[in-house]
Formats: C-alpha cells, sequence, structure tokens
C-alpha cells in the first residue's frame, strides 16, 4: 500500500510486474526480497508472455476465408487472362478473314497458302481460348467466386 502511494507521488504508474514483484515478497527498500545480495536476477517471464513470443513466431495459418479469397483472386486473374485471349484470337481471326484489297491474285492460288494456314492456326487459337473461358467460367460458378 505505501508502495503505490509512493509511486503516486512520483507520477510513475504501477505495473503488473509491480504488482506481482510486491507480492512475491521484499520490502519497499528491497522489493524482490533480496536481503543481502547487490545485484537482483531478473524475475522470470510469465507464461502469458511467453506464450505470446512464441505464437508470433510461428505464423499462423490462413483461416477459410483468406483461402476462398485467395482462390478466388487467382481465378478472377486466370478469367481476366482468358478473356483477353479470346478478343485477341478474335480480332486475329478478323484481320486474317478480310480479302485483300490488292489483287486478286493474292486471294486464290499458292500465293494464299500462308494467309489460309494463318487464319486457320488463328481459328484454333480462338477455338481453345474459348474453351479454356468457358471452363474458368464452369468454375467460377461451382465455387461461387464473383
Amino acid at each position: 500500500m505505501a508502495a503505490r502511494e509512493k509511486n503516486k507521488k512520483k507520477g510513475k504508474p504501477i505495473t503488473e510486474d509491480d504488482l506481482r514483484n510486491h507480492r512475491s515478497g521484499g520490502t519497499v527498500s528491497q522489493p524482490n526480497g533480496a536481503s543481502g545480495s547487490s545485484t537482483a536476477s531478473p524475475a522470470p517471464a510469465p507464461p502469458a508472455r511467453r506464450r505470446k513470443a512464441t505464437s508470433a513466431a510461428a505464423p499462423k495459418p490462413p483461416t477459410e476465408e483468406e483461402q476462398f479469397q485467395e482462390a478466388q483472386k487467382a481465378w478472377q486473374e486466370k478469367l481476366t487472362a482468358a478473356q483477353s485471349d479470346v478478343t485477341n484470337w478474335t480480332g486475329e481471326v478478323a484481320r486474317s478473314s478480310r480479302p485483300s484489297t490488292t489483287t486478286r491474285a493474292r486471294c486464290t492460288g499458292p500465293a494464299a497458302r500462308p494467309r489460309v494456314d494463318s487464319l486457320e492456326n488463328a481459328k484454333r487459337q480462338l477455338a481453345a481460348a474459348q474453351t479454356t473461358l468457358e471452363t474458368l467460367q464452369e468454375e467460377g460458378r461451382r465455387n461461387r467466386y464473383r
């Protein structure tokens, strides 16, 4: 009691360590109960503080909500990439299928072969991109992603 009033006069707040040490014995002049020794050994950390230190070091596992949000974010990125691919390949098919404005010979005959191959490749790539997009959209519906 006297220690509290003395600390109040000094303006120093009383901490839980002060109260804990006061309960463990000792006098006002020697609060830890060290009767003849000039160096007092530090008190061991209370169990609650030791638990906090070990739990802060170990990473906490993500919650179910955090896992859901991470999966949704990854899915959204894949979906955006697939939509971009579909848009790009649609434009490529449209560009490749336009007739050439220069000569009729470019649209037919052996000179047109690379252009036809390019168009067929673009159509295959577009079909694959659309399939990927549909698969991702179905996955989003199944997992209730937004």
